[in-house]
């Protein structure tokens, strides 16, 4: 899709996907703090538990994390302390004696069991394969050189940025990346064939800054990217030449990112992203993401940035907002005494999820699917998860 055909399906809406609802009157914080006790209370008399950290189900996880705050809270405890009949805010008492202790393991792990010693799940030796890509000297790499000296010009100028690799799908010919070190340049991917479970790969020539160049297998390349390689992001000149844009068109950007808070309850879901947007880059906006409570008072890493033209990313943003809407974890900070809801564009979604999205959204498509919560995954919305 080209910038024209974004912007006319994003400006056009024909489905509604940006259709604010009629706002109404903010509750007052004390409102908003015993309503969501009273959800938990509601969860809690339902099955017959208090929530938990549940990373397979977000609603549960969203009111644990709302538990965890108020119990650390003086103030919200003495707050709601006249409607807390079920006692969800108390202290729990130790146990008295290593008997009870030992009792209340629902998980076995003070049983003193033998199997602990038992070694389980070790990888079974691996078998190498037959034809095993070596790197040999690169007979053409002068005409390669420019390249390489173009891309780390275009590094250290801050046109290009190196993000984590997350995918094989990101690799393809003419895109760098840098592998233990070194950086590396796909010169070509060969025709690509699937395997029994459906699993793309193909021959790449992968030639390499110092010299040498290697025919490595699309998923093998991967695997060795994904042990700490870096990709590195095309200019903006090169994704408007693309989009079929002037190359001074101004950019802007839909960004990923992923949470490097040491908070439990932030450990404990390791697929929360941020989706957001900026008129500028995620680097700039992330740049004081440490002390500001919208990037959860810590620090991020960038997952992903999408370079779009200026004035489309809000709309972009506000589609995949809605779109994960059941995702969303409200996380609860604390100003006055009163709990606020001030970081809410954290989703618990795998980050594969949202990339499969974003290329709905770029091909027209994404008005036919719905994110399935429970499998954490895109469905067509006539179609029924499978059991």
């Amino acid at each position: 899709m080209d910038a024209a055909e974004l912007l006319l399906m994003l400006a056009d809406d024909e489905f509604g996907l940006l259709e604010l609802p009629a706002a109404s009157p903010a509750p007052a914080p004390e409102d908003r703090l015993r309503a969501a006790y009273e959800e938990i209370a509601d969860f809690t008399r339902q099955h017959g538990r208090p929530p938990a950290i549940n990373p397979t189900d977000i609603g549960e996880a969203k009111l644990a994390m709302r538990l965890k705050a108020m119990c650390e809270s003086d103030d919200q405890r003495l707050a709601l302390e006249p409607i807390d009949e079920l006692g969800l805010l108390a202290e729990p008492e130790p146990p008295a004696s290593i008997e009870e202790a030992v009792a209340d393991d629902p998980f076995g792990l003070l049983s003193g069991d033998d199997e602990l010693f038992t070694l389980r799940h070790v990888p079974k030796t691996q078998t190498m394969p037959a034809d095993v890509a070596r790197r040999e000297p690169c007979e053409d790499f002068e005409s390669f050189r420019p390249l390489f000296v173009e891309c780390h010009a275009e590094l250290r100028s801050g046109a290009r940025k190196l993000l984590p690799f997350r995918n094989p799908s990101q690799i393809g010919p003419g895109r760098f990346f840098v592998q233990a070190g070194v950086l590396l340049y796909v010169a070509a991917v060969g025709e690509r064939t699937h395997d029994e479970i459906k699993k793309a790969n193909a021959r790449t020539r992968c030639i390499f800054e110092n010299g040498t160049e290697s025919n490595l297998l699309l998923q093998s390349l991967a695997s060795n990217l994904y042990k700490g390689g870096k990709r590195v992001t095309v200019p903006d000149a090169t994704v408007s030449a693309e989009m079929g844009l002037q190359p001074d068109t101004p950019m802007a950007s839909v960004y990923i990112l992923r949470s490097l808070s040491e908070d439990q309850q932030v450990k404990e879901l390791p697929e929360l992203h941020k989706i957001g947007s900026t008129s500028s880059t995620a680097e700039d906006r992330v740049a004081s993401a440490a002390s500001d409570t919208t990037f959860l008072g810590a620090p991020v890493e960038i997952v992903e940035e999408y370079r779009v033209p200026r004035g489309v990313e809000r709309r972009f943003e506000t589609i995949l907002h809605r779109l994960f809407a059941a995702a969303r974890m409200d996380v609860w900070f604390e100003r006055n005494g009163y709990v606020t809801a001030e970081a809410n564009e954290w989703f618990a979604v795998p980050f594969r999820v949202i990339e499969d999205a974003v290329r709905l959204i770029e091909n027209d498509a994404i008005v036919n699917y719905e994110y399935d919560t429970e499998h954490q995954l895109l469905r067509l919305r006539s179609q029924q998860p499978s059991q």
